[in-house]
């Protein structure tokens, strides 16, 4: 069992000079200190984690100022410094700023009681912080040194413990060669304070791994359960606290399983688990945060009365009731195209577009909004959302793929609608640029993906007619063309990338649709329609 924890302090010592013997020294070095303490960062390095002298500035000045004032540019100073480790002949850069090395001079509160004059020369005294303390992330450091042994043969290992689920695991220790950590970090630590970077030498030895204090082990894994919680900055961005499951374990137990099978190289223990009455998926569930699927469909080849139509659709669903950047659906809500949508109309912002029919198309109020009730189909299947209407267009659409995977809308009559089955909340956003139209379903993340596979099991043969060119069907323009097919769609579901089951989502039969031929030189045999 390790028992570094992440970051580790060392306090120094430090001492207040004798104010009272310093006489006139101190006086006319004023202003060398003052210019010293505002633009020198080796002054301050020292002057944190050694004695700080205070002069005529600095009664103005609160411990908690002077404390924070220094400590970026003493975390900085340290920063950029770096020792050269000799081990066994090889060397190896060591630099302080890859390491989290800080200097907090007030982080434990030590303070001294310090006399100064003030301008006027009368004597007064003041209590600052004089003790400093260096942080650091020891087990980012211990990972460097652990390597640094690496290659002289196995390693020393000591003893670590692995939980998962109301299991822990305790791994003994072996034995092996490395580096004295606590007696290298020690020299590091001294050569810091005295400002010291001259290369370090150190060197292999065989380590001997500790026994398992189960003892320790206790008073690390014990805890009780936490909630999760949220706080929000001023400009509403959350940040979440993440809940802790409270773990115990019986010690006496425990420690008898550890000694009667010494002969053992792991035991498990039973931890009792305790769990918090709020976790984080609760607390981050209403922000919607993870992206559960998004579908992109494109409409470069439209008219702008379509692409009209396409983004017109998009708002209204994105701004729907007391939504106005995506709407929320809460477990077992439904959503539903047309009474999001609104009636296709000239005085709702729909313009005239083609549509399909059972003759082929026309233009109505509304054309291409299919695009989108079929891309938010198809982030709705891979989201494995439960689909509760949905209808296949007359023909085979071309926007998305995979065949079989859409869904017309018909205001009064077919309608597309799904529901949130999920435990948390969904939002559903659609965003468009360039032409392209993008559906997201955001929420909590719960492992499910899903593929969509569609096959063509019959096709039937399109026909082929003539009709004359006017000025909107110029001479050669060519429409349609499309084979009828019947096809069957699958969905195949995965958690956490493992594959769960496969569904079958849709088996739907599409027309044949007539290809015309605006011409006026008919080919032989042929008539006009």
């Amino acid at each position: 069992m390790s028992s570094r924890h992440r970051y580790a302090k060392t306090d120094f010592k430090t001492r207040i000079d004798d104010l009272k013997g310093f006489g006139p020294r101190f006086y006319s070095g004023i202003a060398i200190l003052l210019l010293v303490f505002f633009g020198s960062l080796y002054y301050i390095f020292w002057v944190t984690l050694l004695p700080i002298d205070v002069h005529n500035s600095m009664p103005y000045m609160t411990p908690e100022t002077i404390a924070l004032s220094m400590q970026p540019a003493v975390s900085q100073s340290l920063a950029d410094r770096s020792f050269t480790l000799k081990v066994d002949g090889k060397e190896a850069s060591f630099r302080l700023g890859d390491y989290d090395f800080t200097a907090s001079p007030y982080a434990d509160g030590h303070t001294e009681e310090v006399t100064y004059k003030d301008k006027k020369g009368k004597e007064r005294t003041k209590v600052i912080a004089t003790k400093g303390s260096l942080c650091y992330n020891e087990t980012a450091v211990y990972s460097f040194i652990y390597g640094l042994a690496k290659e002289y043969g196995t390693p020393m290992i000591e003893p670590k413990i692995k939980i998962s689920g109301d299991k822990m695991t305790v791994y003994k220790g072996t034995d092996g060669v490395g580096i004295d950590y606590n007696d290298l970090m020690n020299t590091i630590i001294e050569r810091i304070k005295n400002d010291d970077y001259s290369p370090i030498s150190t060197n292999i030895v065989t380590l001997t791994a500790p026994e398992v204090d189960i003892d320790k082990i206790y008073r690390e894994v014990k805890c009780g359960p936490e909630n999760a919680y949220v706080t929000e900055d001023s400009a509403g961005n959350p940040k979440f606290t993440a809940d802790i499951i409270g773990k115990d374990f019986d010690l006496e137990e425990a420690r008898s399983i550890i000694q009667t099978q010494s002969d053992k190289t792991k035991w498990v223990i039973h931890l009792t688990l305790t769990y918090p009455e709020i976790n984080l998926k609760q607390v981050r569930a209403p922000y919607c945060l993870d992206v559960l699927s998004t579908c992109t469909t494109s409409y470069k080849g439209s008219s702008k009365e379509r692409a009209n139509n396409v983004e017109r659709a998009a708002d209204n669903i994105n701004t729907y009731g007391d939504f106005t950047d995506g709407l929320i659906l809460q477990p077992g809500e439904e959503f539903s195209f047309n009474g999001m949508v609104g009636q296709r109309t000239e005085k709702n912002g729909f313009m005239k577009a083609p549509v399909y029919i059972s003759s082929g198309s026309t233009e109505d109020y509304g054309g291409g909004i299919c695009q989108v009730s079929t891309t938010i189909y198809c982030a709705a299947l891979y989201a494995d959302l439960q689909i509760t209407e949905r209808h296949n267009h007359i023909y085979v659409i071309h926007y998305w793929p995979t065949e079989g995977c859409d869904a017309t809308v018909d205001w009064g009559h077919l309608d597309f609608k799904f529901k949130n089955n999920k435990e948390y909340p969904i939002k559903l956003k659609l965003t468009y640029e360039n032409r392209k139209l993008t559906a997201t379903i955001t929420g909590t993340e719960d492992g499910i993906t899903a593929k969509l596979e569609s096959e063509v099991t019959d096709k039937v043969s399109f026909d082929t007619v003539y009709k004359r060119p006017s000025a909107d069907n110029p001479e050669g323009k060519v429409s349609g063309g499309d084979m009828g097919k019947r096809i069957r769609v699958w969905k195949r579901v995965y958690h956490d990338g493992k594959f769960v089951e496969k569904k079958k989502i849709s088996y739907d039969l599409y027309q044949p649709l007539t290809k015309t031929i605006y011409t006026a030189n008919l080919p032989e045999g042929a008539e006009y329609h």
